[in-house]
């Protein structure tokens, strides 16, 4: 909609030489209505996505929820790892469609694998994983992309933000034992959360961990999110890999580059030889716990 001026010509007053403007209001309309990729939304496309606590997975739902909102893909979130009802009844869906003649047309479909774990038992290794890799071929092979994604995050960084998040306000960080190897605990589907209860990994649980993530198509990091969502967006036709930071400032930004940096080295490099940042960083956090708050991630 254009403004138009009062009186001949271009106007006058405050609309002079505005008539051929459009306004703020039409602008965001057509930002708000317009893809941010140059791809097509895929004719079928399907994404498992395995939300590993404290990892950003949180952000990755709401690109997800703001799509399923815009109607360009179904969203199904808080699906459990264990296998339980809401899994089985979503995967006999999808069997049933595949086997419907034009049952996967315009079919788009996100499905976020969270909660549930179990204190020793490996559920989601043993039971979910080899389901998902069956109805993965089964759209493949009926011409349906289907990807199996998740993201990792550096264990020091993840092991500060899970204490921040969880536990913080009850133990302070200098006092606070917490499982150890939470990511692999977490990916098989054990809990990480009864840190004083929960059994050591043994060296099977190395191999069921890697043999898992080989067959995964995508798995990413915190730290390189970007990076990853933009992946992400190509493989599976996501048309807004967009999202919101919490805090956008010059520091935090900095911060970022930093934490990028430390992901380039092993965690023994780093225990040889701290960066004086990420030093200040465990001292924040140490500080902040001793008075019984959240530090935040």
């Amino acid at each position: 909609r254009r403004r138009r001026g009062r009186g001949k010509g271009r106007g006058r007053g405050r609309n002079r030489g505005r008539d051929d403007r459009w306004s703020i209001a039409d602008v965001a309309v057509s930002a708000r209505n317009r893809s941010l990729v140059l791809m097509p939304l895929p004719k079928c496309s399907v994404v498992f996505f395995h939300h590993i606590e404290k990892t950003a997975g949180t952000t990755l739902r709401a690109v997800f929820q703001r799509s399923a909102q815009l109607g360009e893909f179904d969203l199904f979130s808080f699906v459990n790892r264990q296998h339980r009802l809401s899994m089985q009844i979503l995967l006999a869906n999808l069997d049933r469609l595949v086997r419907t003649p034009g049952g996967l047309d315009n079919l788009r479909l996100l499905v976020e694998i969270h909660i549930g774990a179990d204190l020793s038992h490996p559920y989601f290794f043993l039971y979910t994983l080899p389901s998902l890799l069956l109805i993965r071929s089964r759209l493949r092979a009926a011409g349906c992309a289907c990807h199996l994604v998740s993201l990792l995050r550096y264990p020091l960084l993840q092991h500060l933000s899970w204490h921040g998040h969880f536990c913080a306000g009850r133990v302070p960080l200098c006092f606070w034992r917490g499982a150890p190897n939470c990511q692999a605990r977490l990916s098989l589907g054990i809990t990480c959360h009864d840190s004083a209860a929960v059994p050591e990994l043994r060296g099977h649980h190395e191999g069921a961990v890697r043999s898992m993530w080989e067959a995964f198509d995508l798995v990413g990091t915190t730290e390189g999110f970007d990076e990853f969502l933009l992946l992400l967006s190509d493989r599976v036709g996501l048309q807004r890999p967009a999202y919101r930071m919490q805090t956008v400032g010059t520091h935090t930004l900095a911060r970022q580059l930093l934490q990028r940096s430390w992901t380039n080295r092993s965690c023994a490099a780093l225990l040889a030889a701290p960066p004086a940042e990420l030093l200040a960083l465990i001292a924040k956090r140490m500080e902040a716990s001793s008075r019984g708050k959240k530090s935040g991630d």
